[in-house]
């Protein structure tokens, strides 16, 4: 029976702390390290030398996802085909609950996460391609950007002082300055790489998406390569999936989405959901049969954002243009089909 070694890591800003398991009960050699591509490298040493030990074939790294910390890492990891798994926090914290565990401290938490793995061996997260890396660092980039001047501004309205109003001004044009920089970054990547460019304009086909909808979607959707899309995960991945709440003949309370998931993808297709009702496109005859059939403007306007997910995933996924007509054309190839079939 093949063995494979198991490393539990705990990311912080400045350093992580990593601990093996083979079995997932028994926990050794502990270890604090750098968070830096020197402590990157001592981690891979350290792993090597515990394989050769303990003749374990295999290495499944898990950690969770904590903002950006992990991501050097997790990349570091990922270029050397090592078995990476980025866990969401909210599936180690119930975890860590289920075992009843009464401290909680670094070592602690990255001991959790090597019998997590051992326990549920949780899928590898996917390696980004390159080019969509330096592109959602380019497109969260230019969010940031946007918040900090939108709360300059109001920042601005509501001083009184004219000498501290020049200043935030200042701050204000800088803040402009840098996102014209930022959006001809993106638009000069978009331009030479032709993989970003043709999906973009794939995207674009579809009724309610524009060029910012589209980075946004491009950058945060979770996918490794096209061909590996899955609408329905994207859909998960987005938060967007229902969620019910019944338990026998007592607690039944209405559904709704899970919210576990990205809120980025949930805020950008927002707006494009509300758009709908004021210029008719693809969603709005959907949108409208949902509110006939007794759901509020609200769960309509969710089941809008959940389909934009699904057919920009399709879209992706199939690389082929937005077809209105899709469904039917489907309908009637297997009409036919069936109609051979039976003569």
């Amino acid at each position: 029976m093949t063995k494979t070694l198991y490393v539990g890591i705990d990311v912080a800003k400045d350093k992580f702390d990593a601990t093996f398991t083979i079995d997932g009960s028994n926990f050794f050699n502990h270890q604090t390290i750098t968070n830096d591509s020197c402590g990157f490298k001592k981690l891979v040493k350290e792993v090597k030398k515990l394989q050769s030990k303990i003749k374990a074939e295999g290495v499944h790294y898990c950690m969770e996802a904590t903002g950006i910390y992990h991501c050097g890492l997790c990349e570091f990891l990922q270029e050397r085909s090592d078995q990476v798994s980025v866990v969401n926090p909210v599936r180690t914290k119930s975890f860590s609950k289920s075992l009843m565990l009464r401290t909680k401290n670094d070592k602690v938490d990255s001991q959790m996460l090597a019998q997590y793995a051992f326990i549920h061996k949780p899928p590898i997260t996917p390696k980004l391609p390159k080019s969509i890396k330096d592109f959602r660092v380019l497109v969260r980039y230019q969010e940031a950007l946007i918040k900090d001047r939108t709360r300059e501004i109001s920042r601005f309205k509501s001083s009184l002082d004219k000498d501290i109003q020049k200043l935030i001004q200042k701050r204000i044009n800088f803040t402009e300055k840098q996102l014209a920089e930022v959006q001809d970054e993106i638009n000069n990547l978009v331009r030479e790489n032709e993989f970003l460019k043709i999906q973009i304009k794939l995207l674009k086909t579809v009724d309610g998406i524009g060029d910012k909808v589209a980075w946004k979607l491009l950058s945060e959707l979770k996918f490794d390569s096209v061909e590996n899309i899955s609408p329905k995960a994207q859909v998960a991945h987005a938060g967007l999936s229902p969620r019910e709440f019944s338990s026998g003949s007592s607690v039944k309370s209405r559904s709704h989405i899970s919210k576990m998931g990205n809120r980025e993808m949930r805020k950008v297709l927002y707006l494009p959901a509300l758009g709908c009702l004021k210029n008719e496109n693809h969603f709005t005859p959907f949108y409208k049969r949902l509110v006939a059939n007794g759901k509020s403007h609200r769960q309509a306007q969710v089941a809008v954002m959940r389909k934009m997910v699904l057919v920009a995933s399709a879209v992706l996924k199939t690389q082929q243009p937005f077809d209105p007509n899709w469904a039917r054309k489907t309908q009637e190839k297997h009409k036919e089909a069936l109609m051979q079939k039976i003569s």
